[in-house]
């Protein structure tokens, strides 16, 4: 059977080296963007699989060292910036550069020091902004640091008002850079604080209506910013609101569905959010909700396949949402990923990576393809990389 598979394969391959054929369904069904004038004979149906020919998961080579926790950046030129993060026990500064052109990394200069659980974000120049982390154990920090594609090189960025871990960061319309809620190593935050780039200072916005950390930030295509859940002192949140960086001013929405935190968000096409995952009493779960916003409410939305936390969710350039790795309540990584319709607001499930990945960074690149980077699956830990194309 294998070997009349590969025979069967081997044909597939060889004809669309060679011809592009276009497959037609039993009901005459044709793909959308190839003309039905030029619609060669009519091939035996279905053909063995052939979408998994040029979709799921692809092996690049490996990063320089196993991490999870890091931070994934795509650049200006389509290169994506991996730093810091854990290999191990070990808190690390390093960073490298993934370039798809040719599916390797490349060692960079190093931050000024160790950051785990820091934000990423790119700049309107083009630069890199990470801030906050902890730099060893039970040492938050309050510094920032940008990365410069150009010379390779970090410089310092000023501090924040605050040390943070778990917080968030988003580019805001006018290209200033706002960081909100964590904690401090001894409180959670309701602070937020925005970054001029082009002055190089940091400077107070109005604070959330209440501390939140392991909570999402979402920038909207308005411009503003929505935050959803998380943990404020010993509860966690089913309160979500969002920031309008012109009046510098919170608004609550409407009450979600559940408290959670430990979450994952992604922005829709129809410009609402869906929140997957987390954390809700004591339990990683699979339950989502979408908030509307032309009605400013949430909604429940059909459940995931897998309960999942630190794993990620990332918006295809199909609308088609992917929620990749994370772990469930025994802790181990999961291999698993699946994708959200927006438009059935149910799940299905996708293709397996290579290996089980708690706390990866998942990036979307240039041409669409999405690149996962290290994670764990305990006690394994992870330098290796993977490529998904729908």
């Amino acid at each position: 059977m294998r070997n009349a598979f590969r025979s069967v394969l081997a044909f597939a391959i060889l004809s669309f080296s060679t011809v592009p054929l276009v497959h037609a369904a039993p009901d005459g069904r044709v793909p959308p963007e190839v003309s039905p004038l030029r619609r060669p004979p009519r091939l035996a149906w279905p053909l063995p699989r052939m979408p998994e020919m040029i979709a799921g998961w692809k092996a690049t080579s490996a990063m320089s060292a196993q991490r999870r926790q890091h931070s994934a950046t795509l650049l200006d030129d389509g290169r994506v910036l991996i730093a810091g993060g854990m290999n191990g026990d070990s808190y690390l500064a390093t960073a490298e550069i993934f370039d798809p052109a040719t599916r390797a990394f490349s060692p960079v200069a190093s931050m000024s020091h160790a950051r785990v659980g820091h934000v990423a974000v790119l700049l309107d120049d083009g630069r890199v902004l990470v801030a906050g982390g902890e730099r060893a154990s039970n040492t938050t920090v309050d510094d920032a640091e940008i990365f410069d594609p150009d010379t390779g090189a970090w410089a310092p960025a000023g501090r924040m008002r605050a040390p943070r871990e778990g917080h968030q960061i988003a580019l805001l319309p006018d290209g200033r850079v706002i960081v909100i809620g964590g904690y401090d190593g001894r409180r959670m935050l309701p602070l937020v604080d925005v970054f001029d780039p082009a002055a190089g200072v940091w400077a107070a916005a109005a604070p959330m209506s209440a501390p939140r950390t392991d909570f999402t930030a979402t920038v909207l295509p308005d411009g503003r910013v929505l935050v959803a859940a998380g943990v404020s002192g010993a509860t966690r949140l089913a309160a979500a609101e969002i920031y309008d960086p012109a009046a510098d001013r919170w608004l609550a929405t409407g009450p979600m569905k559940a408290k959670r935190d430990s979450h994952r968000a992604a922005l829709l096409p129809d410009g609402g959010v869906l929140v997957a995952g987390g954390i809700v009493g004591t339990h990683a779960v699979a339950t989502a909700e979408r908030w509307d916003p032309a009605t400013n409410t949430w909604a429940p939305v059909g459940k995931m396949r897998d309960a999942r936390i630190a794993h990620d969710l990332v918006t295809l350039p199909s609308g088609r949402v992917l929620a990749v790795g994370g772990s469930n309540d025994d802790e181990s990584g999961l291999a698993s990923s699946e994708f959200f319709d927006p438009g059935t607001n149910r799940w299905k499930a996708g293709h397996t990576m290579t290996v089980g990945r708690d706390a990866p960074a998942v990036t979307v690149l240039e041409d669409g393809a999405v690149l996962v980077t290290g994670g764990w699956d305990p006690p394994s830990r992870w330098a290796s990389a993977e490529i998904y194309r729908e």
